[in-house]
């Protein structure tokens, strides 16, 4: 009878244990993600930069330029004569632009909080909360 509590206690320790290591096995190998899904369809319009602040304004970086947002992901920059491709993308919180190494565009290439998206204005900040990086894009 002594073994047989025995046993019974030993079988409960491992079951809970068992139990405790697959629950933290699949807790560990899941991603927080408040971002479901991702969608790159068209932001109608042309669109510049009215206001870039990276602790101090430095709106004037993008005078000229014109932004266009098209289906499947593709983002122009344009200035006179010159335009550069790029990539953004949107899901339901972050608004991701990526411009590559240029130097002046690169200021965007971020994934962004999106603060408030109307038909004339998207408000953007830094998604680190120590920041104090925003961009606002208004339509032409």
């Amino acid at each position: 009878m002594l073994l047989s509590a025995k046993t019974k206690g030993f079988n409960l320790i491992l079951a809970l244990l068992l139990v405790t290591f697959f629950t933290t096995l699949q807790s560990s190998s899941c991603s927080k993600n408040d971002d479901v899904a991702t969608v790159s369809t068209a932001v109608p319009g042309t669109w510049r930069v009215s206001l870039y602040w990276d602790k101090k304004d430095e709106t004037s970086k993008f005078s000229g330029y014109t932004f266009s947002f098209t289906s499947g992901g593709l983002a122009t920059a344009t200035n006179g004569g010159t335009t550069i491709k790029g990539t953004w993308s949107q899901s339901s919180s972050k608004f991701t632009i990526s411009f590559g190494a240029n130097a002046t565009l690169g200021n965007l290439n971020k994934s962004w909080l999106i603060e408030q998206k109307t038909a004339t204005a998207i408000n953007l900040k830094d998604d680190n909360p120590s920041s104090d990086e925003k961009v606002q894009f208004v339509i032409n």
